[in-house]
């Protein structure tokens, strides 16, 4: 599959800068359409509106449930760490609440593999 190509964000101004040097000049070169390109001027504007707008609000919306997440995620491990330390002599109890356990970071594993490999 190709990649999308994704042009400077400077592009909205040099379409409408080039369409605009061409009127100014007058040019015309065969293949090119300058009904077509002044077109994509005004798509290329309204397009870039659009996707700077719904990237806004992608940003506010992940912003948001990041804050979110980290408030449930501190009542979680308050209420974890309140029944590890009720239950600390109860070995069943200690056992099923051990899945509860945080994943290896990954900088972490390779901090780990950079030790083995000095040392080997």
């Amino acid at each position: 599959m190709a990649r999308t190509y994704y042009p400077p964000r400077t592009f909205d101004d040099d379409l409408a800068g080039l369409v605009s040097l061409y009127k100014s000049k007058k040019w015309s070169f065969s293949g090119v359409d300058l009904a077509q390109l002044q077109s994509d001027v005004t798509a290329q504007r309204t397009e870039r509106t659009q996707h700077d707008q719904l990237q806004a609000e992608f940003e506010h919306v992940h912003s948001s449930f990041g804050q979110a997440q980290e408030q449930r995620y501190q009542r979680f491990s308050a209420a974890l760490n309140a029944a590890r330390g009720a239950f600390r002599n109860d070995k069943a109890v200690t056992a099923s609440l051990n899945r509860f356990t945080r994943s290896a970071r990954r900088a972490a594993k390779a901090k780990a593999a950079a030790k083995t490999a000095k040392g080997a």
